[in-house]
């Protein structure tokens, strides 16, 4: 008997120790996970790489979720803090304020490759080619592999008519840049076309898939080499492209798309809803060209779906493209200018 008390009171001991032991321990867990949780999380380095990537690209919304992602996190990381002001900066470059948010950050930074780059583009698009190219150059030197600015250079080039340097910007650009940039082929592809280069520029306007810009301009090559069926396929893809909501959420459907109508001027399409107009009214030119009056007003009557009226700078380019088109191929003339006596 005595025998199973000295048992029983050597369990309820041990039981008490355990129990002892496991509140200790459950405790000194709680104590710990609650230290833990007020401390800052770990700074996700993957994360800031990302978004140097989408800067380096002219993916300034991209970027900007990145930072502000990371920031939510950890709202003490500088990388972060900068980038995302880098990012919110070019966003507002044809804002009043830009150049006085500029020279601040560029007083913090003069060695900042991005604010280099901006300032280029600033003074570029303020006929300043001079004070522009030095930004640009300090950019590149700054950082050879920003894209960004092989871009902006390219361009800036392609604007003197400088067109073998601005190929050659071109092609660092797409060299350097993290992931194929649809933007920087399209690019390349019009210098080509500013050359009458018109095989370069379709092959390089073929390598963008599911870029509907690429596709409109690769038919606007079509319209010069007279082959009008293979036009309107091109349009049709990008008007389907277009409505395919996937593709459009991509970050290059994102941008904006830029035409230059002249030295001093270019036409933005902002919306989707503009870039729709544009596709359409192209179509609808192929269709015309091919005699068929008809079809071609039948494309313009879908454009009553967009609830948009068409935009005065939509007319302006498409006349010019015309112009450009009947200059190059007169027996379109007549047809060029009965289309915009109708439509434009």
């Amino acid at each position: 008997m005595n025998f199973l008390t000295n048992q029983w009171n050597y369990i309820k001991k041990l039981a008490s120790v355990m129990a002892l032991i496991f509140i200790i321990t459950t405790g000194g867990w709680i104590v710990y996970l609650y230290d833990i949780s007020k401390e800052p999380q770990p700074i996700d380095k993957e994360l800031i790489v990302e978004g140097e990537n989408a800067l380096n690209i002219g993916h300034y919304n991209e970027a900007q979720r990145i930072f502000e992602d990371e920031l939510k996190a950890n709202p003490k990381n500088q990388p972060a803090e900068w980038g995302l002001k880098i990012a919110l900066l070019r966003q507002s470059i044809s804002k009043p304020e830009f150049k006085e948010t500029i020279d601040e950050l560029y007083q913090q930074d003069p060695n900042d490759a991005h604010l280099n780059l901006f300032l280029g583009e600033y003074f570029a698009a303020h006929e300043q080619p001079d004070k522009a190219l030095s930004y640009y150059e300090q950019a590149i030197t700054q950082n050879p592999k920003l894209a960004e600015a092989h871009n902006a250079l390219a361009l800036f080039y392609a604007k003197l008519g400088d067109y073998e340097t601005a190929k050659v910007e071109s092609l660092e650009a797409i060299d350097t840049s993290p992931s194929a940039v649809p933007r920087y082929r399209n690019n390349l592809g019009n210098i080509y076309f500013k050359q009458y280069h018109f095989e370069e520029a379709i092959k390089e306007y073929g390598k963008n898939k599911e870029y509907p810009l690429s596709m409109l301009e690769s038919s606007r090559v079509y319209w010069h080499l007279e082959y009008l069926s293979q036009a309107t396929t091109n349009q049709n893809q990008a008007i389907e492209w277009l409505n395919n909501q996937a593709i459009m959420a991509k970050p290059e459907n994102q941008e904006a798309w830029y035409f230059e109508v002249s030295p001093r001027k270019s036409v933005q399409l902002v919306t989707s809803e503009e870039k729709k107009i544009y596709a359409y009214y192209c179509l609808s030119i192929s269709l015309f060209l091919q005699g068929d009056k008809l079809a071609a007003e039948n494309e313009l009557k879908k454009l009553s779906d967009l609830n948009q009226a068409r935009p005065t700078n939509i007319a302006a380019l498409l006349a010019l493209t015309l112009d450009t088109l009947a200059q190059s191929n007169s027996h379109f003339a007549d047809q060029v200018i009965a289309y915009k006596q109708l439509y434009l």
